[in-house]
């Protein structure tokens, strides 16, 4: 993801994205978040539902671990959870499948052979 964009999550979910800052020792939030440009609004709506229940709820703060791709599909890991944010995640995650990890579109979002990514035809045939 651009940087630009990482940044205005950091910036937006101070909470979430606590640990950036800490080493890799500690966190591999530290490197990042590995995707692409077009999880961003998925991204962005996840983590305003997951500090909208744990501020509203009185739950223990949600701090993202890591946040990448693996297999095509958005894996956002934390450290505290419970199983109802537990399933915002999964739903995101689910969803990430169907929308392309270049752009954000989720109209003929297919997925690659060999190096699973999650695609539409016009970023795959930019590449």
């Amino acid at each position: 993801m651009k940087k630009e964009l990482q940044n205005k999550l950091f910036k937006k979910y101070p909470k979430i994205f606590v640990q950036k800052d800490l080493s890799p020792k500690e966190t591999l939030m530290c490197f990042g978040i590995s995707c692409g440009d077009g999880w961003f609004w998925l991204l962005d709506q996840l983590c305003s539902c997951l500090q909208f229940h744990v501020d509203r709820n009185h739950y223990p703060q949600v701090e993202a671990t890591q946040v990448k791709e693996k297999f095509g599909g958005l894996c956002f890991y934390t450290q505290s959870r419970n199983d109802y944010l537990r399933g915002y995640i999964n739903f995101a995650e689910h969803l990430s499948l169907s929308i392309c990890e270049s752009c954000g579109t989720t109209t003929d979002v297919i997925q690659t052979e060999g190096c699973i990514r999650t695609i539409c035809p016009g970023c795959l045939a930019k590449e």
